[in-house]
Parts: structure tokens; C-alpha cells; sequence
């Protein structure tokens, strides 16, 4: 009976969906279209762009509005793009590209955030073409009045940065200019100050647009010395400390918005981080299975625009004495022994085959490592022959001595651990996956342990590896062996050497 209300349900979700009896069909066709643009992904993830190309490019040829295709296409295309060829080949790439992130612009499907983003990302794109062409796209822009003024505002700075740019590369040479140089520089300069009244007439609050005035009239005021002319000289440099105040008084409202707003945001962030009897509840459960995988949406999403850009990247550097800074001695990151290493150096030490040793921290836990064992802030660190073992501990209340509070502490690690080891593969490539498996539950001197495995499984491969939490008689363990599964001869000797003094 129950079976027959199930698919009595589901065929009333596909005849209101308008589909009928086509809806296993159309489902099953869907997952075809998402299972090749996994498989471009991962050719993408492997710098084969060529091969997703033509993957992506046969999923338009069936569904020409899929935004995903239409979004990784683009992404193929500006990868493809050889930096500081102009052969007439690599002109044409560039071209495609732009044209492909025009057409995903244009597209319905895009959202109002993404638009100036992706609008951005394509006068990036023209820099490849060469600083002459993204000039006159620059140009072409800022009197597009279809365009925000804030948009055009922001153009126009970029320009008088550009023009900022041609003055400075003549006043600042070592000799002096010749007529026909300063001829050069005072029309850039005149040129300059046009397009920056312009985004200030646009955008009252354009801090660049200020910020390029001051120096535009700095460099106006230097080309007046040069022809001996000390008036306008002195005039050009009373304009410049008035614009300069300006600017800085726009400055300081900037850094106090944003200050305002970074209290905001961290006010925000410790209520949402506050750990609440709920989450303990839900932390403490046990895991039994875990899976997770890099979304469509997040991978094309991050795969999209290859660099990252902001506006702010085309405006010439003003140059800035360098200040010396003595250094405070702290840092973020935990104390790393000499010598110590990391999974991902790949280097030999981690393939190396190393001699056992007995190793204990602490007063509590006692098991065999590599002898090449190494501290790693709270961490203890060993490798040998491909496979690591990272030992974390923390202290065990005295008070928590029933086993349903020990047994919901291990559960809590066993998710942290998950949250962050899972969290951060899914981050590291673009269709990434995650599993995780409870193997058993048995005690190591009358002391509760829980086994896992887990894989990490790329495009090219699946790396299985075994996660231990138990509780000792003053700590919590946490051990994460990587690079090979439970029943591996290297980590059974592992596991049978752990003991508790």
C-alpha cells in the first residue's frame, strides 16, 4: 500500500508539472547534462581546456540556454588565452572569450549582482588585446548613458589615471623633459583633469577621482617650473593641497563607513558563530555516514571568471614612498618545528620508508610513528612511505566520566573533523567529493575509540584514508592517517600500537 501512495505521489508531481509520463525522462536526461558538465569540470580542473570545450559546446548544441555551459565556455576560452601573444591565433581567442562572457551578460539568467562583475571582467579581457583597444572599450563606456553614472563615474577615474600615468613617466625621468615631452605631458595632464571633473560631476564621492585630481595639479604644477612660469606653478600646487584636503576628508568617511560596518559584520558573525544547546545536541549525535560534494553552482560559480578583478586594477599605481615597519614577532599561524612538513609539499620525506619508533606527548596516549614525528602547534606530525598520521589532543574534563557524555564528545569530534577536512577538499578543486563511514566501535584499554574511513575523490583520483577519535584518560584523540584505507598493513600496525599509560 505504502508503495503505491509513493508512486501514486510522484505521478501527480509530473502530470502538475505539465509533463506527464515524460518526467522520469526529461529527470534522467537532466542528469546526463549535469554528469558532462561534471566531466568538463574536471577537465577544466585539469587544464584541459581544449577537451571541455568540445564537451560544452556539444551540451549547447541540445540546450543552448543551459547558463552553466554557457558560463564554463566563457571560462575555456579566457584560459585559453596565451598572456602577451598578439599573434593574429591568440587575438581571436581573446576576442571569443570576450564574446562568450558578452553573450552570458546578455543572458536572463544572470543576476543583478553578477552583471557588474561580469560587465568588469570583460574590460579585463581587452587588456589582451592590448592597452590601446581596452582604452578605446574605456572611452567607449563612459559615454554609454545607458550605464549608471556611478559606473561611468568610475571609468572616467580610470581614464584620468591613464593620462596621470603619461605625465608622470615624463616628470619623474631623471633629466629633464625636452619641449616636445612637456608639450606631451601638459596635454595629458589637460586631458586629465577633464576626465576627472567628469567623474566627479557623475559621482561627487569617486575617492580615486579626487585622489587623481591632487595628482593631476601636482603634475601640472611640476610642467610650470619646467617653462619658468611660478605663478601658475604656485597656483596649480594651492589647487592641489585644496583638492587633497577633499580627498582625505573623503578618505577618513570612507574608513569610518567601513570600520562601522567591519563592527557590524563581526557583531553579526559572533551571533551566528554563538554555539547554541541545539548545536551541541545536533554535534553530539552519532555519525554513522557522511557524503558531500562541490555543488554545480559553487563549481561553475568559481570556475567562471578565472582571475579575480576589481575596476581598481586598471587605474595606473601612484607611487608611494616605502615605509619601514618593524615586525611585532606574532603571527596567525601556529609554531612549525624545523624541519616539519605538510601533506601537500609531496616532498620526499613523506615517500620516504622510516624506521618505527615509540612515541607519547603527554602522560596519556602511547603509539608507534614514523620517526620523523614533528610538532605542528597542538599537532604531532609523522610520515613514511606515502602515509601520514596527525595526532590532535585536547584536555578531557574530570567531570565528564558517563559514557553518553564521553560517547557525544567523540561524536563531536568526529564532525568537526569532518566540517573542516571536508569542507576544505570540496574548496580545492572544481568537483571535488567527500564520504565518510563509521567502521566500528571498540575500546583501546578500557577506553572508548571510534574508526572511520574516508575518501577524498577528485576527478583523477580517490585517496582513502582512516579518521580515529578516542578518549584517554586526561584527553580527547583526534588521528587522521591519509593515504591509505583501515586494512593496510601500515596502518593496522598504527592502530594495534595505540595504548594508554
Amino acid at each position: 500500500m505504502q508503495r503505491i501512495l509513493v508512486a501514486a505521489a510522484m505521478l501527480m508531481l509530473c502530470v502538475q508539472a505539465g509533463v506527464g509520463s515524460l518526467c522520469p525522462e526529461q529527470d534522467s536526461k537532466k542528469n546526463s547534462v549535469a554528469q558532462e558538465i561534471r566531466a568538463a569540470l574536471c577537465d577544466m580542473d585539469k587544464r584541459d581546456y581544449g577537451a571541455a570545450q568540445k564537451k560544452l559546446e556539444q551540451i549547447l548544441q541540445s540546450d543552448p540556454k543551459n547558463i552553466y555551459a554557457q558560463k564554463l565556455l566563457a571560462s575555456t576560452l579566457a584560459n585559453e588565452i596565451k598572456i602577451g601573444d598578439q599573434s593574429a591565433a591568440n587575438v581571436s581567442v581573446v576576442k571569443n572569450a570576450i564574446a562568450a562572457y558578452q553573450h552570458v551578460l546578455n543572458s536572463p539568467q544572470i543576476s543583478a549582482e553578477e552583471k557588474p562583475q561580469i560587465d568588469r571582467f570583460v574590460l579585463s579581457l581587452y587588456r589582451r588585446l592590448g592597452a590601446d583597444e581596452q582604452r578605446k572599450e574605456i572611452e567607449r563606456r563612459v559615454l554609454d548613458t545607458t550605464r549608471t553614472a556611478g559606473d561611468r563615474s568610475a571609468l572616467y577615474a580610470v581614464l584620468a589615471s591613464l593620462t596621470w600615468d603619461c605625465a608622470y613617466q615624463i616628470t619623474s625621468k631623471q633629466t629633464r623633459p625636452e619641449r616636445a615631452e612637456i608639450e606631451k605631458a601638459s596635454n595629458c595632464v589637460s586631458q586629465g583633469l577633464d576626465y576627472a571633473n567628469q567623474a566627479i560631476t557623475l559621482n561627487a564621492e569617486n575617492e580615486s577621482a579626487w585622489s587623481y585630481k591632487v595628482n593631476l595639479l601636482r603634475e601640472a604644477s611640476t610642467l610650470a617650473g619646467f617653462v619658468n612660469n611660478q605663478t601658475l606653478k604656485a597656483s596649480y600646487q594651492q589647487q592641489a593641497e585644496e583638492t587633497s584636503t577633499h580627498a582625505n576628508e573623503l578618505a577618513d568617511k570612507r574608513r569610518a563607513a567601513g570600520e562601522k560596518e567591519s563592527a557590524r559584520q563581526d557583531a553579526e558573525r559572533k551571533r551566528n558563530d554563538s554555539f547554541t544547546l541545539k548545536d551541541a545536541e545536533k554535534a553530539s549525535k552519532e555519525l554513522v555516514e557522511y557524503k558531500a560534494e562541490t555543488s554545480l553552482e559553487e563549481a561553475v560559480s568559481r570556475a567562471f571568471m578565472p582571475i579575480d578583478f576589481e575596476l581598481t586594477t586598471l587605474v595606473a599605481p601612484v607611487p608611494i614612498p616605502e615605509e619601514k615597519t618593524e615586525r611585532t614577532g606574532t603571527t596567525d599561524l601556529p609554531p612549525v618545528e624545523k624541519g616539519c612538513f605538510r601533506e601537500a609539499d609531496g616532498t620526499a620525506q613523506v615517500l620516504q620508508k622510516r624506521d618505527w619508533k615509540s612515541f607519547s606527548a603527554d602522560e596519556d596516549l602511547v603509539v608507534d610513528l614514523p620517526d620523523n614525528v614533528c610538532a605542528r602547534g597542538s599537532s604531532y606530525i609523522a610520515a613514511s612511505e606515502g602515509v601520514m598520521y596527525v595526532r590532535d589532543s585536547m584536555a578531557r574534563p574530570a567531570i565528564a566520566r558517563e559514557p553518553n557524555v564521553v560517547d557525544a564528545a567523540l561524536n563531536t569530534l568526529a564532525r568537526v573533523f569532518v566540517g573542516f577536512r571536508g569542507r576544505g577538499w570540496l574548496d580545492e578543486g572544481l568537483s571535488n567529493s567527500f564520504e565518510l563511514k563509521l567502521l566500528r566501535k571498540d575500546q583501546v584499554s578500557s577506553q572508548p575509540r571510534k574508526i572511520y574511513a574516508y575518501a577524498r575523490i577528485s576527478c583523477s583520483e580517490r585517496k582513502e584514508s582512516v579518521l580515529v577519535v578516542l578518549a584517554g584518560k586526561a584527553h580527547y584523540y583526534t588521528i587522521d592517517i591519509g593515504g591509505a584505507g583501515e586494512s593496510d598493513a601500515r596502518v593496522q600496525r598504527f592502530l594495534n600500537s595505540i595504548k594508554f599509560k
